[in-house]
């Protein structure tokens, strides 16, 4: 009895788990998912701009700022004491080239004017009476040959007596002496007129150095009073009246105002559009070309223009630090200016707070105008995606390009024709698509 209860309770779940393996294959298993037939991909609207052509030029903007054409230090080119400093010798004072500025104590250079002016007189009353006495020396001359012909003429007439026996030897001899001392008269005149000969050129070289000196001290004379030597304003003053100043001391320092330059520096990539595309291996010289440049100013809601133009580069080449180019813009007229309003029109007039010039520290803009040498293509400035794609939809099916900008400004991103990959009139994406991929199907969007 307990084996046949031992046996069923072993053989009982087996006889229970087999009943159930039965059923479920008597019933088939679970049926297979219907499937649902694939749907035609359809196609995206998106709202798309047109690629454009570029016309006319490109403006590069890059920040500058305003430094002085050139600064003039005046300094004392005289030694003495500064008598008189005139008001506009003040620092920030405006003055005309001309303006007297200061004077240094004349009277030492005016005597020594007086005194080498006497001098070259006394030079020249000396060689006035050596002409006299060269003249006198003339006629000594000329009176001293005259008795030598005589002499000469007599000696030869009683040379010829004496062979007769007309006259005796000792007349003979008597008329030979007389000769010889009219032969000495004239050697001496004659010499005495070489002397007379070098003393005047002495004297004429002694006149030649007088005026030589009077000229340095008439200089000398006129240095004593400090001009303005150009329109400018006055920057440094150093100097104070009654004091003391030696040769080389510096007076005044003076910034020329006729024009003024903007110190600003330019990217390689835009000195490329400076030289229109050329390297500057390529152009053979460190000059750039004179470009016209607009320099703006901004105060508040305003903004001033001025006409200027790229004039040279800066230093020797580029600034190890920021690696750009240093250049200079020159403005020939920093009071001649244009105030825009808000909206970039032109003012019929300068408002009341408007500045009156260019000021050396003005931090501004340098705009300037370049004429591209190839052919360029324009896009609104949305249609590039932050990892630089341009979505393009060609025939209704979406292209993806990496096209290099070659400058953007104005709303407008520029491509060249040549390597970009887009075709002017295409059509680019505006709209933000997700996950976009090549060969996507896309429509244009009807506007609303």
């Amino acid at each position: 009895m307990n084996t046949l209860k031992t046996v069923m309770r072993w053989l009982l779940p087996i006889l229970i788990l087999g009943a159930a393996v039965g059923g479920f294959m008597a019933l088939g298993g679970p049926k297979p998912p219907a499937r649902r037939a694939s749907e035609e991909p359809t196609a995206i609207p998106v709202q798309t701009a047109s690629v454009d052509r570029h016309e006319g030029g490109i403006e590069i903007e890059a920040d500058g700022v305003v430094v002085p054409l050139r600064e003039v230090t005046l300094a004392a080119e005289v030694a003495g004491r500064v008598r008189h400093k005139s008001d506009a010798c003040n620092e920030g004072q405006f003055v005309r080239a001309g303006t007297p500025l200061l004077e240094i104590e004349p009277r030492d250079y005016e005597l020594d004017v007086d005194r080498l002016d006497r001098e070259f007189k006394q030079a020249g009353h000396a060689i006035e009476e050596l002409d006299e006495e060269l003249a006198q020396n003339a006629t000594t001359i000329d009176l001293a040959r005259r008795q030598v012909d005589l002499a000469r003429r007599e000696a030869a007439r009683l040379e010829n007596l004496k062979a007769g026996r007309i006259v005796t030897e000792s007349e003979h001899d008597r008329a030979l002496r007389e000769e010889l001392t009219a032969t000495t008269t004239l050697t001496a005149a004659e010499g005495q007129k070489r002397v007379l000969s070098k003393r005047r050129n002495r004297l004429v070289e002694s006149q030649l150095l007088a005026s030589t000196m009077l000229e340095k001290a008439k200089l000398d004379l006129s240095r004593t009073r400090i001009v303005s030597p150009v329109d400018g304003v006055v920057v440094e003053d150093k100097v104070e009246q009654d004091s003391f100043v030696a040769k080389g001391t510096p007076l005044v320092t003076i910034e020329d105002t006729r024009a003024a330059e903007v110190k600003t520096s330019l990217r390689m990539d835009e000195v490329s559009r400076v030289w229109g595309g050329r390297s500057l291996v390529e152009a053979g010289t460190h000059d750039v070309p004179e470009l016209p440049a607009k320099v703006v100013f901004a105060i508040g809601d305003r903004r001033y223009e001025w006409d200027g133009a790229l004039s040279r580069q800066e230093g020797r080449g580029l600034d190890e630090k920021t690696r750009t180019l240093p250049c200079r813009v020159r403005v020939p007229s920093p009071a001649k200016l244009r105030a825009l309003d808000r909206y970039g029109a032109a003012m019929p007039a300068l408002p009341p707070d408007a500045p009156r010039s260019l000021l050396r520290g003005m931090f501004v803009e340098v705009v300037l105008a370049v004429e591209p040498s190839q052919t360029l293509l324009s896009v609104p400035m949305d249609a590039v995606r932050p990892s630089g794609d341009v979505l393009v939809m060609r025939d209704g099916v979406l292209r993806i390009l990496r096209p290099r900008p070659f400058h953007v400004g104005a709303g407008r991103v520029l491509f060249l024709a040549a390597e970009s990959g887009l075709v002017a009139g295409d059509r680019v994406v505006m709209s933000q698509i997700a996950n976009p991929r090549d060969g996507m199907l896309l429509v244009e969007a009807v506007q609303p």
